[in-house]
């Protein structure tokens, strides 16, 4: 047995003990992914209501979650945080598992424009990876994390992070959210799409994409028209030498 199979029989074990055996649980596995200090564990401890201050993470690290459904039932979302250098982990458990669905979070920090590029060419890289060997259905997401700190980039700066964030979303087919520790608004959006991944919630936030508040794009939330006239917004706003 490799090590994400010893990981994952671990996770199986925790996760499905004590829960009523007479009901079927649904189970979900949710990845975060991305570099040291993005974002990743805050997000988690927010989802989870932990107020504790997030420690260094481990290059691979794993919890879990249950919540009873309407059946009274527990479900179960496995959570793993996986540095965007060990990505390759995603691969190898989702094929040695069978495992056939899942979510993928890239978490990103706005204001490091090589974090960012690297985080993207990786979302490019596993989805080609995932669709190619394996049957594993997978919704992405991207959160971009330090919003607070982006907003005090130039608009230039601003737009050109928007347009790169937005392709990559669209490339994947996924989420794309803006959102900051310092602001409960935007955390909460967080953690409305953290539920909705991991147990199939209502995410009903509305499309809101331009320079002035945080970014919500759902999956499938836009359409070419609304890109079109969020992009000319974007130009009449530099135009005028908006900052």
């Amino acid at each position: 047995m490799n090590k994400p199979e010893e990981l994952w029989s671990i996770a199986v074990k925790e996760g499905l003990n004590n829960y009523d055996r007479n009901g079927q649980p649904e189970i979900q596995t949710l990845f975060l992914v991305g570099a040291p200090k993005s974002g990743k564990t805050t997000l988690i401890h927010a989802f989870l209501d932990k107020d504790d201050e997030p420690k260094v993470s481990l290059p691979v690290e794993y919890t879990y979650i249950r919540r009873t459904n309407k059946h009274m039932v527990k479900d179960i979302c496995y959570i793993w945080e996986v540095d965007t250098e060990n990505i390759n982990f995603i691969n190898l458990l989702t094929k040695s598992e069978g495992l056939e669905r899942i979510s993928v979070l890239f978490v990103i920090d706005l204001v490091n424009v090589h974090d960012l590029w690297n985080a993207c060419e990786r979302i490019e890289e596993l989805k080609k990876n995932l669709d190619a060997k394996s049957k594993t259905i997978t919704t992405f997401g991207i959160l971009g994390m330090k919003y607070d700190l982006f907003e005090n980039l130039s608009t230039e700066k601003k737009l050109i992070l928007c347009r790169i964030t937005k392709h990559y979303a669209t490339v994947v087919d996924g989420h794309l959210i803006f959102c900051t520790r310092k602001d409960r608004i935007t955390m909460k959006v967080a953690k409305d799409l953290f539920s909705h991944l991991a147990f199939k919630t209502k995410f009903s936030h509305p499309l809101r994409f331009d320079l002035s508040s945080p970014v919500i794009i759902p999956k499938g939330g836009e359409n070419k028209s609304d890109i079109n006239y969020l992009h000319n917004t974007f130009e009449i706003q530099i135009n005028n030498g908006c900052n």
